[in-house]
């Protein structure tokens, strides 16, 4: 490293950030526990040399660190759970120095270090759980923003506070980040949140939806429409548009990604931060791995920052214990010695080489043995020939047999197939199997050759995304049945490797095929007569022939028998494996119905025929069982909640008051002497201090439950927006959130059902 040091705290994970909060130099921010942020760098001690006083809890505290220079300590007072800085508004309007702001479980401050004073602090009762800043596509005339991603809901803040970006999204929040996707030269929002799907913003309307199998725990824009992810189960990845170029798995967690162009190429490299310590940058169209460090404890946070002024970024890499280390980019024609500087073990390589030289030696015996045991064959059929044939002109027909065993042996001994032996795969629905009905995944060979083993790799199906199915010798066959239980409403490739080979073989082919599980296989045809007739629905004008929409069941669904749109009407019935939920598909020349109770499942089918047809907006009426009370319920319970947090709030203000008092009134009583008093306070004092914990619980848990109570309310805007496309989609969550904001039960209630107020 050319830099290192160590912060006086330990760091919170994903709460690092950079900026120049004098204007001019780099500054580390890092949030530590207790509700503190450090700030490290030449630009720490501005504020406290300018005089300012903040209107918030936030007063410098200088701290003399070893090793370490301009170390500031702020207080926040309540626990940081998200960090970032940047210039909000126009650059040529607003002031030169970055802002720093910090999330809490509550609220969003805008700090300006400078002049140690708030910018705008804002109540967030939705949480904040990322902030991202920078300029988001087409929003004209408000600058650079600050991103604010919550419970189930997405806010943009101006240098002045004024909200002027709000959107939601299927689950929290728990990442963001802006990226060129479309390739327009604007950003585009990337949300990454705990229903698995990373889900792609321009302005208000979502362009692009990617599911994946975990929580997205960090994103990152490397160079235009590319861009990093990094999963809860290990997964890091990177995506072109909606197309990923890579994955790997590790055991350990990643938590941070951060490009940088570490051997001066002019292409960033991934940088990659885990839980266990260990740093490696990866090229990012290959994933091949180009450095590598480790730290004594889990990585915190990765940034660039120029510390020594002289205009080049160190890669900054800081550590939970607070250890600070900083890399220099490596010139190009050192660029081939990256790894070997970086102290990889060499042993680690060249086990690795000799485990290749392993497998290779082992795969040209086996392609030895085989030769071996077709040169027996074809010598054994050549001796036997003559014979046979002279036995056959004399009216014998003994010999066949003798040729058939011989060709037998050397079958049982040899791991050879016929040339022409395929691998062919089918899904199906079952819905008679046991325990539960599932899809049908069959594997079959062209001939009597035997499976002996299938391993599917497919995200999402599978504990560990895969499954090896290895029936016992004495049921081995030319075919293979393994059950799929898909619980979502997506469609998931399945990569198949089967071992097949002669019965009794002890080495085996392996052949590696492909099959795409429909997006919504989770649900199974059924007669309509045996069908359950939905309550709820959704319908919508669609100038489409029915020809495509039948193209679009039969593509998205697991049928029996295709769908034909030449016969009039439309009429599918389906039924949910998982759930048991039926689903009603009709259409006629110029109208759709999706029959469904699932106001969800509803929105997701939507979203795929208008994505599959290619419609840029799409209005809609919808009608669901129960959702005017649950409405009404939802409203009335955080109505009842805000109520109570503002009276718990007032309460827990006046009880500080009167500590503050008990305190002075007990040490007077002690320069008295007067300890009859001096113990009354404290006994008071007690007794107050007491209330004042058991008024706390009560608010984080009114908090918890305002909390989930409006996850529940952004979810319903959220749904009721996905049965709409383009405008009519951004046109309904804009006015449920205005319904919102006026308390309007009825308006809000008409919006989800009509689309408009």
């Amino acid at each position: 490293p050319s830099y290192q040091t160590r912060l006086p705290q330990k760091v919170i994970p994903r709460c690092v950030t950079v900026g120049r909060f004098d204007g001019r130099s780099d500054t580390l921010a890092c949030a530590a526990p207790a509700g503190r942020i450090m700030l490290l760098g030449p630009g720490a001690g501005a504020g406290a040399k300018s005089g300012g006083s903040s209107s918030r809890v936030l007063r410098p505290e200088p701290v003399a660190a070893a090793g370490a220079a301009d170390v500031m300590l702020l207080n926040m007072g309540q626990a940081v759970t998200a960090l970032a800085a940047g210039r909000l508004g126009e650059p040529a309007t607003s002031p030169m120095q970055d802002l720093l702001l910090v999330g809490s479980a509550g609220s969003c401050l805008a700090y300006d270090v400078l002049n140690n004073a708030d910018a705008f602090f804002r109540d967030a009762p939705d949480g904040v759980s990322a902030i991202v800043v920078g300029r988001l596509g087409r929003q004209s005339g408000v600058g650079q923003l600050a991103l604010v991603g919550g419970n189930c809901s997405l806010t943009g803040y101006d240098r002045s506070g004024n909200d002027v970006f709000w959107s939601v999204t299927g689950d929290n929040v728990s990442s963001l980040s802006l990226c060129d996707f479309l390739g327009s030269g604007g950003n585009e929002l990337l949300v990454g949140s705990e229903d698995y799907e990373i889900r792609v913003f321009q302005d208000d309307e979502i362009v692009q939806e990617i599911t994946e199998t975990e929580v997205v725990s960090c994103l990152c824009a490397i160079q235009g429409p590319m861009f990093a992810y990094g999963l809860a189960n290990g997964t890091v990845g990177v995506y072109e548009r909606s197309t990923r170029l890579w994955r790997i798995k590790s055991k350990n967690t990643p938590v941070a990604v951060f490009a940088f162009d570490l051997d001066s190429d002019g292409v960033p490299e991934l940088i990659t931060g885990w839980s266990n310590g260990k740093i490696d940058a990866r090229n990012c169209r290959t994933g091949e791995v180009v450095f590598k460090d480790q730290f004594p404890s889990s990585v915190a946070g990765i940034v660039a920052a120029d510390f020594r002024k002289d205009g080049t970024k160190l890669l900054t890499i800081v550590s939970v214990d607070g250890e600070v280390r900083s890399f220099d980019p490596v010139p190009t024609h050192l660029r081939a010695t990256l790894l070997e500087t970086t102290g990889v073990d060499s042993a680690s390589s060249v086990h690795s080489l000799m485990q290749t030289r392993q497998n290779l030696q082992l795969e040209l015996h086996n392609y030895e043995e085989n030769a071996k045991a077709q040169l027996q064959q074809q010598r054994q059929q050549t001796r036997t020939a003559a014979p046979a044939a002279a036995e056959k002109l004399a009216g014998s027909s003994g010999g066949g047999g003798g040729i058939s065993g011989l060709s037998g042996a050397a079958s049982d001994t040899a791991s050879a197939i016929p040339a022409n032996t395929q691998v062919q795969t089918s899904l199906s629905v079952d819905l008679a199997h046991k325990p539960a009905p599932c899809v049908c995944l069959r594997v079959a060979t062209t001939n009597s050759t035997a499976i002996r083993a299938v391993i599917v790799f497919a995200e999402g199906i599978f504990d560990g995304e895969s499954h090896v199915t290895h029936p016992p010798a004495s049921r081995l066959g030319a075919s293979l049945d393994i059950p799929l239980y898909p619980s979502k409403c997506a469609s998931v490739d399945l990569h198949l490797k089967c071992l097949v080979g002669p019965r009794g073989a002890a080495q085996f082919h392996v052949f590696e095929t492909t099959r795409s599980l429909p997006r919504f296989a989770v649900f199974a045809p059924v007669a309509p007569e045996a069908a359950a007739q939905p309550a709820g629905f959704v319908c919508f004008r669609l100038q489409e022939r029915l020809q495509r929409v039948a193209m679009w069941i039969n593509a998205n669904f697991l049928l029996a028998q295709e769908v034909d749109g030449n016969g009039g009407p439309l009429d599918c019935r389906f039924v949910s494996m998982a759930t048991g939920e039926a689903l009603r598909l009709w259409a006629e020349s110029d109208k759709m119905v999706i029959g469904t109770d699932n106001m969800e499942l509803a929105g997701e089918l939507v979203t795929a025929l208008a994505g599959y047809l290619g419609l840029e907006d799409l209005a809609s009426e919808a009608e669901f069982p129960g959702l005017a009370d649950s409405l009404k319920s939802l409203v009335d319970r955080i109505s009842e909640f805000e109520a109570q947090r503002q009276r718990l709030s007032g309460d827990m203000a006046d009880s500080s008051n009167l500590v503050r008092g008990l305190v002075v009134r007990a040490e007077d009583a002690r320069l008295l002497g007067d300890f009859v008093n001096f113990k009354k306070a404290y006994k008071d004092l007690r007794d107050l201090n007491r209330d004042l914990a058991s008024s706390y619980s009560m608010r984080a848990a009114n908090q918890q439950a305002l909390s989930e109570s409006l996850k529940a309310l952004n979810q319903i805007i959220q749904r009721a927006g996905r049965l709409r496309a383009g405008r009519f989609k951004t046109q309904a969550v804009n006015d449920c959130r205005a319904a919102v904001k006026a308390s309007n039960l009825g308006a809000l209630h008409k919006i989800i059902r009509s689309g408009s107020a």
